[in-house]
């Protein structure tokens, strides 16, 4: 049998390395969908995922079926029965074991052609060394100073980066990007490239945002973030939501927000209930959610690794119940 990868090449447009006669009849629908060059920019990218819940497979799905070059898993959860209803890659026999091996083998039948490694260590060993290996991190963790930490090592290293977690019937995404440049083609003949760039914040300055400088729309899940960070960052660790301490630390932490934004006449107990139904749900996935969420990030990663079109900058909040997502920038 040929080896794929030693089947001639068909070479991109710009010149760039190119998609094997193989590649190129395996990804023939994408091809017609985004072009040769956007797919043969997607062969060559890694991407990390850190935290391998129900809702990051329904990402690594959309994003293995893409076709990148390879994935990297980080995840020593062992799985309980209770992490099966939202996961696409686990079943009953899977108890007990590693969630991030345990995946492996059903992301491998998606799709063959990308390599897929497993990290077994702790995000505190990842160092700048270890991040420049990837085109992309993606990460959903409960505990958002790591997410702010991992999120510090990509910017410095100008590695894109990808914070998403659901609430029960509520989700989100926060990208960062630092300065990310798109291209786009005129309608002009003939047609001219131009160049976009767009300007992200860290996740650290985000959950730092005036929150007088927000209207009546703003989703709460945002304050219920900010207030819930700014506990982690104190303390390093979830707030338990049975502890009178913490739920009355929280809600301090709201007062002292609304203090220091100088926000008048504003109810601090509409951002205590939200904060308290996050850090509830903070472990409840449901499946339809992580799949409308874990599609919208999908097409965000392709979006940002292909670099062919406009980008949702910087935060995207799915609500369930009333059926709406809204893209916000803090």
């Amino acid at each position: 049998m040929t080896n794929p990868e030693n089947t001639p090449m068909t070479t991109t447009n710009e010149g760039g390395k190119g998609l094997t006669e193989y590649e190129a009849k395996i990804y023939d629908r994408s091809i017609r969908l985004w072009g040769v060059d956007a797919q043969a920019k997607l062969r060559q990218s890694k991407v990390l995922f850190i935290g391998i819940n129900g809702l990051m497979s329904e990402i690594i799905k959309n994003v293995v079926l893409a076709g990148v070059d390879s994935i990297t898993l980080v995840d020593d959860h062992i799985i309980t029965t209770s992490d099966l209803s939202a996961h696409l890659f686990i079943n009953e026999d899977s108890v007990g074991k590693v969630i991030s091996t345990e995946s492996v083998f059903a992301i491998s039948e998606l799709n063959p052609l990308v390599t897929i490694d497993v990290y077994d260590k702790e995000i505190e060993t990842m160092d700048d060394q270890f991040i420049k290996n990837y085109t992309m991190v993606v990460i959903s963790d409960k505990n958002l100073n790591n997410v702010s930490k991992v999120n510090s090592l990509c910017r410095k290293n100008n590695v894109s980066f990808i914070f998403s977690h659901s609430f029960g019937l509520k989700g989100l995404f926060f990208s960062d990007l630092n300065e990310f440049k798109y291209f786009t083609k005129t309608t002009t003949e003939p047609p001219k490239t131009e160049t976009h760039i767009s300007i992200f914040k860290s996740f650290k300055e985000s959950m730092g945002y005036d929150w007088s400088k927000t209207n009546s729309r703003t989703p709460l899940p945002f304050f219920a973030l900010s207030t819930l960070y700014q506990f982690e960052e104190k303390h390093n660790r979830v707030p338990d939501n049975i502890s009178d301490s913490d739920l009355s630390e929280l809600k301090s932490i709201i007062n002292s927000s609304i203090e220091k934004f100088n926000l008048k006449n504003t109810d601090s107990n509409k951002y205590f209930e939200e904060t308290k139904d996050l850090l509830n749900k903070m472990n409840i996935e449901i499946s339809p959610v992580c799949a409308i969420v874990g599609g919208i990030v999908g097409a965000e990663i392709i979006k940002i690794i292909t670099q062919n079109m406009q980008v949702l900058n910087n935060f995207f909040f799915y609500d369930g119940v009333k059926g709406t997502g809204l893209v916000e920038q803090f």
